[in-house]
């Protein structure tokens, strides 16, 4: 090794080094996240950076999904990026073609009507991180909003 490489690795420990301890670890285990519904008979959610409701971003989520879910045309107020971890979630933006994508892909989802669907045959898992905070509009494809989703209907009672 040449003397200035050797001096620029040592500085850059000098640097670490002086900037004092290192942060503390935070960790979230997946069996001790909190895990929300998202709406009434709707995907999951848990939050690790933000809420629901915060009135501000960013936001950091796993948003879970059954197979064969589909949101129905939506907006949200900001661009999201999403890593599928399980399943195969299909993406549709308005006046675009579906795209699937499989555990392991990542994507960028502008603040576009758009639906999320989740393939049948596996529950699906995603990580979300939004810079704006979290919303969700309920939309028909053209993008005029619609009322929020509802709990579906009770069953009737077997007699």
């Amino acid at each position: 090794m040449n003397k200035a490489l050797i001096a620029a690795i040592l500085g850059c420990g000098a640097t670490l080094a002086s900037a004092g301890p290192a942060p503390k670890l935070v960790a979230f285990p997946a069996g001790e996240l909190k895990w929300e519904p998202f709406f009434p008979g709707g995907p999951d959610e848990a939050f690790i950076v933000g809420t629901k409701d915060a009135k501000k971003g960013p936001t950091a989520f796993f948003i879970r999904f059954k197979a064969a879910f589909n949101s129905g045309w939506h907006t949200h107020e900001s661009a999201y990026t999403g890593i599928v971890l399980a399943g195969t979630i299909i993406e549709t933006s308005k006046g675009q073609d579906a795209v699937k994508l499989a555990a392991g892909s990542y994507y960028l989802q502008p603040s576009v009507v758009h639906k999320t669907e989740c393939a049948p045959g596996a529950d699906c898992l995603v990580w979300i991180y939004e810079d704006g905070k979290f919303s969700f509009t309920p939309t028909d494809e053209a993008g005029k909003p619609l009322p929020a989703p509802k709990a579906p209907a009770a069953a009737a009672p077997k007699k």
